[in-house]
């Protein structure tokens, strides 16, 4: 075997390798862009048949809200996802990059941003939101939609993902 042979073949594993590798740590699934969360986003999330949904409300300066994020992903496990994670930022619409960039955004399936009046937006996904975060809903394939101030409890959880 010549040393032009033998490169090629290492290289050839080592890019092999790095393929695995960032298939094994999720990077692949993570959110490749930053969606606009408009006045129709949520009748269309709530519409997926099929498909449970968690769906974390947040703001780029909430403390709370990466450990709530990070709590639902490991609850969940790695993608590919029998139930999947959305993440709303609901001050990120500016800043596309810095969102795609965050450890904790990139644990979600789809990452959102407010695209109008959040006021309106807030109103729309529950009347009662105060706007407080992290907001977390549960849309379970079947069933009403649950809502919480903060992270849902263990019996919530184990609730929405049975089966």
């Amino acid at each position: 075997m010549s040393y032009q042979s033998l490169l090629e073949s290492a290289r050839h594993s080592l890019r092999r390798g790095a393929v695995w590798l960032l298939l094994s740590n999720g990077a692949l699934a993570a959110p490749g862009a930053v969606q606009p969360f408009g006045s129709d986003t949520w009748t269309n999330l709530q519409g997926r048949a099929g498909k449970a949904q968690a769906v974390v409300f947040t703001t780029t300066d909430c403390s709370h809200c990466p450990a709530v994020i990070g709590r639902l992903a490991a609850i969940l496990g790695k993608p590919p996802r029998r139930v999947g994670l959305a993440v709303v930022v609901m001050d990120g619409q500016e800043q596309p990059a810095a969102l795609l960039a965050d450890r904790h955004y990139r644990l979600a399936d789809t990452l959102y941003a407010f695209d109008g009046d959040a006021l309106v937006l807030r109103h729309r996904v529950n009347p009662e939101w105060r706007g407080l975060t992290p907001y977390v809903v549960l849309l379970p394939a079947k069933g009403p939609a649950r809502y919480f101030n903060g992270a849902p409890p263990a019996a919530a959880l184990q609730s929405f993902l049975q089966p």
